[in-house]
C-alpha cells in the first residue's frame, strides 16, 4: 500500500526538519526549526506548534505523521529511552502523546533508519540487499538493513554514537564520558575548530592546508576515529555495502578518499578477499521522506496480515 499525505518530522540534535510525502513522493515544501526550542519547554507542546504553523502555510492536511528520534527507542516504539543531544524528550511516550495532541496516527523510528531506508528507495542503495548506514552529523547513528528490513535487537540496536570508545577522558553534556560520540560527532568537530579559531565550515580546508599543525593533527586524529568506527560496525555487521551520510560528511574538502582508504586498511576485506562497496549518501535530509513512505506501508502491511 502506497500511503497518502504524509507528514515527517526529522528531530536532529541542531535542527528539525518538516516536509510532506504525498503519495510516496517528497514535497517540494520543507521548513526548518532549531532543536532547541524543545529543550525550553515541554518539547511535545513546540512539535504541536510547528507542525500548526507548517499546516498553516501549506494548507495540507495530513493523513498519518512519522518523527525520527536521534537515540534510544523502547522496543514498543513509542517510549524515549535516551536521546543525549535532546535530554527533555527521555521518558516520553512521544508517538502516542503526539497522537492524542494531533488526532492523528503516529510512527516513530530512529532517524539513521528512515535515512537509510530512503537511501535504499531513491539514492545511493538503490537494488542494494544488506547495507550498513551510518551518519555523522550532531550525533553518530547507524542502521543496518537486511532486504529491507531493518536490525533491531531489543529496540535500539546500533545507537553506535554511544559505545565505549578510547579512555581519554572525552565529555559532552548528555553523553556517557569516552563514548564514541565524543570523539567523532559534529560536537567534537565544532570543539577542534573552537580550539583552533577555525570556522567549522573550513576545518578540512585548513586541516589540509596545514597538515603538520596541531589543527592537522587533530582532525587526521578525528579523521582515523571515524574509520576505526565504521571499521568495528562493519567487522560486526558483515554487511555487503556500506554507506556513509551526514553532515560531517557534507563540511567542504571533506577527505572522503583518505577516509575510505582507512576504513579498507582496518576493516577485515584483505583477511577475507571481499571487496569493499563503500558509498555516500546522495539524498540528504530527503532521505528521510522516502523511507518515512516505506516505514508507513510496511507497518500497514503488517496490521492487515
Amino acid at each position: 500500500m502506497t500511503p497518502g499525505a504524509l507528514l515527517v518530522i526529522d528531530i536532529g540534535g541542531t535542527n528539525i526538519k518538516i516536509g510532506y510525502s504525498l503519495g510516496g513522493v517528497p514535497h517540494r515544501y520543507n521548513r526548518l526549526f532549531s532543536t532547541e526550542a524543545l529543550r525550553q519547554g515541554d518539547p511535545v507542546d513546540a512539535l504541536v506548534r510547528m507542525i500548526a504553523e507548517v499546516r498553516a502555510e501549506t494548507g495540507l492536511a495530513p493523513d498519518y505523521l512519522v518523527a525520527t528520534v536521534p537515540g534510544f527507542l523502547d522496543r514498543d516504539m513509542d517510549r524515549v529511552l535516551f536521546a543525549g543531544n535532546v535530554l527533555t524528550l527521555n521518558g516520553r511516550r512521544l508517538a502516542s502523546e503526539l497522537s492524542a495532541a494531533l488526532s492523528l496516527p503516529v510512527l516513530l523510528e530512529r532517524d539513521s533508519v528512515l535515512a537509510l531506508m530512503g537511501e535504499t528507495a531513491a539514492g545511493a542503495c538503490q537494488g542494494v540487499d544488506n547495507v550498513l548506514g551510518i551518519y555523522f552529523g550532531t550525533g553518530v547513528g547507524a542502521a543496518y538493513l537486511d532486504h529491507g528490513v531493518p536490525f533491531r535487537g531489543t529496540g535500539w540496536a546500533l545507537e553506535i554514537g554511544h559505545i565505549p570508545f578510547r579512555t581519554q577522558g572525552r565529555k559532552l553534556d548528555g553523553l556517557k564520558t569516552d563514548c564514541l560520540e565524543t570523539y567523532v560527532s559534529g560536537r567534537a568537530l565544532s570543539l577542534i575548530a573552537g580550539a583552533h579559531d577555525t570556522p567549522i565550515r573550513r576545518i578540512f580546508i585548513a586541516a589540509a592546508e596545514q597538515p603538520e599543525t596541531e589543527l592537522g593533527h587533530s582532525v587526521a586524529d578525528f579523521i582515523r576515529d571515524m574509520a576505526i568506527a565504521v571499521a568495528l560496525a562493519e567487522t560486526l555487521f558483515s554487511a555487503g555495502t556500506i554507506l556513509l551520510g551526514g553532515g560531517v560528511c557534507e563540511i567542504a574538502d571533506f577527505p572522503r578518499e583518505r577516509l575510505a582508504a582507512l576504513i579498507e586498511e582496518k576493516a577485515p576485506f584483505q583477511q577475507t578477499g571481499r571487496r569493499m562497496d563503500l558509498r555516500w549518501a546522495q539524498l540528504g535530509w530527503r532521505s528521510t521522506l522516502y523511507g518515512a513512505s516505506l516505514a508507513v506501508a510496511a507497518r500497514s502491511g503488517r496490521a492487515a496480515a
